[in-house]
């Protein structure tokens, strides 16, 4: 190691390794030359981008040129406050953690966070076969139950845009149509916010939310524009879970349409509302090739006539 290597502290490459970067670099920076029998003509060499010049620097050992650096938008989202007394009002019950039942959540969370690392998925799409049957209730809570592991982020969307609701429950007025998101009119650090601090220890959790009913959203869902929209929100957040609010899956064909766009499902069915028939045909309306991470039982016990999405 040399003097200056030591100094710094830092392992330098070795000279093989070094000369095979710099070569590479003088394919990229090399002139055109045209081939066979054509006259050569003298053209000034290519300026090369700032990636290629840092590069270099930082294979020469220029201490000054740094490389790029990606800019990590989840810093910079605007915060949301955090009322707990609206989400306890709402049945959020994994933000104080008073009532017993959060544990299912936390299970829930393990179980699914095991099944993403298992098979590198990011996107988790939960519907139920009609409405009624607490779905939202379930994506709520599950989202701040997973906001609690450090060093993990999610990101919870509601994808519902029929019937918004995830806004109400969640305590936040005007978060403006999520329809300008998707569609691209919107960037991300414009649209999409994250959990304030707060003494509930709910962390790292970004939400995009909705306060507009959308006339087609099967159409926008399937539209290329949505999965660039989707695939540039992973790049600039790296979250490691996304959780979609979808519509119920025998309503509409929103969640047949969207279906390219998530790697599993969580399916929310109604205790005493959903037959063995329409648990079965939301299922094969998704897709048979489409994973079903779990059939969560919600509702058993509770009036038919009360409760939400």
């Amino acid at each position: 190691m040399s003097e200056r290597s030591k100094r710094d502290g830092r392992r330098r490459l070795g000279a093989g390794a070094r000369a095979a970067i710099l070569d590479r670099i003088a394919e990229v920076d090399a002139p055109a030359r045209e081939s066979g029998t054509a006259a050569r003509r003298a053209a000034p060499a290519p300026e090369t981008d700032p990636a290629t010049r840092a590069l270099r620097a930082a294979v020469l050992g220029d201490d000054v040129t740094l490389l790029p650096q990606i800019h990590d938008l989840w810093g910079s989202l605007r915060r949301i406050p955090v009322d707990e007394a609206i989400l306890e009002a709402n049945l959020v019950i994994t933000a104080s953690r008073r009532d017993p039942a959060h544990a299912a959540f936390d299970l829930l969370r393990t179980r699914l966070l095991q099944a993403l690392d298992e098979h590198g998925w990011k996107r988790v799409a939960i519907t139920s076969p009609t409405r009624g049957c607490g779905k939202t209730f379930t994506a709520a809570n599950l989202a701040i139950a997973l906001s609690r592991y450090e060093n993990r982020r999610t990101v919870l969307l509601d994808f519902d845009m029929r019937a918004p609701a995830l806004a109400d429950v969640l305590g936040v007025s005007a978060p403006g149509p999520i329809s300008d998101w998707i569609r691209g009119t919107a960037s991300s650090g414009t649209h999409l916010q994250r959990v304030g601090q707060n003494l509930l220890g709910i962390g790292g959790l970004a939400v995009g939310l909705n306060d507009r009913a959308e006339t087609y959203p099967a159409e926008l869902l399937q539209d290329p524009k949505a999965a660039a929209v989707l695939d540039q929100m992973q790049e600039e957040l790296s979250p490691d879970a996304v959780l979609f609010d979808l519509p119920p899956a025998l309503n509409h064909d929103d969640v047949t349409a969207f279906r390219a766009r998530y790697d599993c499902v969580l399916m929310v069915v109604g205790g005493g509302r959903n037959s063995a028939e329409q648990i079965r045909e939301a299922v094969r309306r998704i897709g048979e090739d489409k994973p079903i991470l779990g059939m969560i039982l919600n509702r058993a016990e509770e009036d038919p006539a009360s409760g939400a999405a």
